[in-house]
């Protein structure tokens, strides 16, 4: 045997024999009663389907069973689709009130509108327009909020928000070997759930 596989040798020695002497057993596995298949275990609630049946507003949190959502919902799209109807009656208004200036109509005008030149009334068109557009988006956006709140929930569904989860930090001393008696220091992780 040549000096380089003795101190290899040697070395494997020094690190596994102090490895062996540092490590102590304090883990206890207990054998599970019955074993379960990663395929077998399904989950009860399906997020592709709460977000399917939110299509229908609403559907995914009753699918969810998160129903003091249902007013926030019906509540949001209702005011906004609300909003989306009084602006483009307004902006018809406007648009209808400009048309029969311009060709003369006069029997067809509103008295409300009589003291505003042609160029205002184009003016509040556009700007009924504008605000009935901003109201289309945020119905969208509204919308797919709905999509999306009741496809996190039905993910979260099952998640466990139990009082038995805990985890508790405290400082631990080791004492590896007691021949050398030198102290190992550390922190000990204890987590219950």
């Amino acid at each position: 045997m040549n000096l380089r596989s003795t101190f290899f040798l040697l070395m494997i020695f020094i690190l596994f024999g102090h490895a062996a002497t540092a490590q102590q057993d304090s883990v206890v596995l207990k054998a599970p009663d019955k074993v379960m298949k990663k395929d077998t275990v399904k989950s009860k609630h399906s997020p592709t389907t709460a977000m399917l049946l939110s299509i229908i507003p609403g559907g995914g949190q009753i699918y969810n069973k998160k129903y003091w959502k249902l007013p926030i919902v019906y509540g949001c799209i209702g005011t906004s689709s609300y909003f989306i109807y009084r602006y483009a009656s307004e902006m018809v208004m406007y648009r209808n009130e400009y048309i029969n200036r311009r060709d003369g109509h006069d029997e067809l005008l509103l008295e409300s509108l009589a003291n505003k030149n042609d160029e205002n009334i184009l003016q509040l068109k556009n700007t009924s327009q504008r605000n009935m557009e901003i109201a289309i988006g945020v119905t969208a956006i509204l919308y797919a909020l709905n999509l999306i709140d009741a496809m996190v929930d039905a993910h979260f569904y099952d998640f466990d928000i139990s009082d038995d989860l805990s985890l508790r930090v405290a400082p631990e001393v080791i004492y590896p070997n007691m021949a050398h008696n030198k102290p190992s220091y550390g922190i000990t992780l204890n987590f219950k759930w």
